[in-house]
């Protein structure tokens, strides 16, 4: 919790199942959460309000978690993004990371890898 409230954190995931659970799991630890299902609309969230961290799937239809991973950047530069998939690879990861990611998880998550994760990238510079 910041002095301005608690941290926010934007979830994208187009399987339902997931952004729920994220969105459950996370609020419960304090933080306030939005969840949508496309790279596009993480955008568009992302150009209308401030976020302290992003979960960003890479798998998605239409604009991949790669792509929104350049826009989310752009809308806001210092926004940690953490990029997650089931179809983990090395270039993946690489890509990724390159494109300003955060960090990298494996899906199915590991809560507390992933929360871990999390802390030490809202506490860094």
């Amino acid at each position: 919790m910041s002095e301005k409230g608690p941290l926010s954190i934007l979830v994208v995931d187009d399987d339902k199942n997931q952004r729920s659970m994220l969105a459950f799991a996370l609020s419960d630890r304090g933080y306030r959460v939005v969840s949508v299902e496309s790279g596009a609309l993480a955008v568009e969230s992302a150009k209308k309000e401030k976020f302290d961290a992003a979960i960003c799937d890479i798998m998605m239809p239409g604009v991949n978690g790669v792509a929104a991973l350049a826009q989310l950047k752009k809308a806001q530069p210092g926004l940690k993004v953490i990029m997650a998939t089931a179809y983990a690879t090395t270039a993946l990861a690489a890509a990724s990371m390159k494109g300003g990611a955060t960090g990298y998880i494996a899906k199915p998550y590991d809560l507390k890898e992933l929360f871990a994760m999390l802390d030490k990238a809202l506490a860094g510079p």
